[in-house]
Order: C-alpha cells, then sequence, then structure tokens
C-alpha cells in the first residue's frame, strides 16, 4: 500500500510540473522594423494609430507621439453628419477643425 502510494504521489508530482495553458498568450506585433543593407539602412513604421475624438467648439488638439510632424498622412473624417473636417499633424499632436461637438475618427497612414 505505501509503494502504492509512493508512486501515485510521484506521478502528481511529476504531472503538475508539466502543466502549461495552450494556446500560450501572443504577443504584440512590432510597430517598427529597422533594417541594413548595402545602401544604407532604414527605419519602417508599421504601427498605425487610430481612434475618435470628439470636437468641443469646433476643434481639438490630440496629444500622442505616434504624430512624428507634418509630413504624416491623416486621414480623417465626420462620423456624426457629412460636414467637413480638417486634420493637421504635428510632432506629438493632431489638431482637429470641424463643426460642433462631431465626432471625428482619424488613422494616422504613414
Amino acid at each position: 500500500m505505501r509503494r502504492l502510494m509512493a508512486i501515485a504521489t510521484l506521478v502528481a508530482v511529476a504531472a503538475s510540473g508539466c502543466y502549461a495553458s495552450f494556446p500560450a498568450p501572443q504577443p504584440p506585433p512590432p510597430t517598427t522594423m529597422t533594417t541594413w543593407g548595402p545602401m544604407g539602412g532604414m527605419t519602417i513604421s508599421t504601427g498605425m494609430c487610430a481612434g475618435q475624438v470628439a470636437l468641443t467648439g469646433g476643434t481639438a488638439a490630440l496629444s500622442d507621439p505616434c504624430f512624428t510632424g507634418n509630413a504624416n498622412v491623416v486621414l480623417c473624417t465626420d462620423t456624426t453628419a457629412p460636414n467637413p473636417v480638417r486634420c493637421a499633424a504635428s510632432p506629438g499632436i493632431l489638431g482637429v477643425t470641424g463643426t460642433g461637438g462631431d465626432v471625428i475618427a482619424y488613422a494616422r497612414m504613414k
């Protein structure tokens, strides 16, 4: 009986050390990639920042480090009504102008 209990205990201890939850959580995708070649190197930004912002009095300024300068390509659309929208990126800030308190969806493409 003692031998059977010892074997059962060893099997239980060995089995508990082998437990792993599947599937394992995946890491988030990288947002930048750096490469080098014979003609030089470069860094490519694979991430895209996007979201929505509500205007206050027709304007909003969104602070986000993904906006790196005025060469960023940013798409904006008014999700409340078919009103015109203007988005202008600068380092760390997206300036949005539109109508009243409309909600604006934005996405940085480059």
